[in-house]
């Protein structure tokens, strides 16, 4: 047996023993056929579900996530079957919902003050693996990190 067959075995099997393998798996194909790479990424720099707001009464069932990228923001509330929010950048005009195999499942038009209403379509189950794209009038693009509903 080769030295790599044996390093790709012993992966493999380190993978398969992870909680977390199957995201790993499902992100890193995503990368692998990731060819937008002129567009920007957005971190996600805040989790209700991970991190109770601070300062804020309550947030009832919703989940709120925050995402940032260099001068572009989305605020978003995830609540029944929602996802609503605000972007904030400049001429912003779509946000899309894609699923873990990269397909475009849900898209919103932003109204002129960058508000919108995405529709989280009935194949998506809590958990679910997703992400979202900005597009803008000029042709640009910005990625959310992957979040799960």
């Amino acid at each position: 047996m080769e030295p790599d067959e044996i390093l790709l075995g012993e992966l493999e099997a380190a993978l398969s023993e992870a909680s977390d393998a199957e995201d790993v798996a499902v992100v890193g194909r995503s990368l692998w056929g990731w060819r937008d790479a002129d567009a920007g990424l957005a971190d996600l720099v805040s989790d209700s579900a991970v991190e109770p707001l601070a300062g804020v009464r309550s947030a009832g069932d919703a989940r709120l996530l925050r995402f940032t990228a260099e001068g572009v923001g989305i605020d978003l509330e995830l609540l029944d079957g929602h996802l609503r929010g605000l972007v904030v950048a400049p001429d912003a005009q779509t946000l899309a919902l894609h699923d873990d195999k990269g397909a475009a499942v849900a898209t919103a038009e932003l109204d002129a003050s960058g508000w919108f209403d995405l529709t989280v379509p009935a194949t998506l189950s809590r958990g679910s693996l997703v992400r979202l794209r900005l597009s803008d009038g000029a042709g640009g693009r910005t990625w959310t990190a992957w979040f799960r509903l």
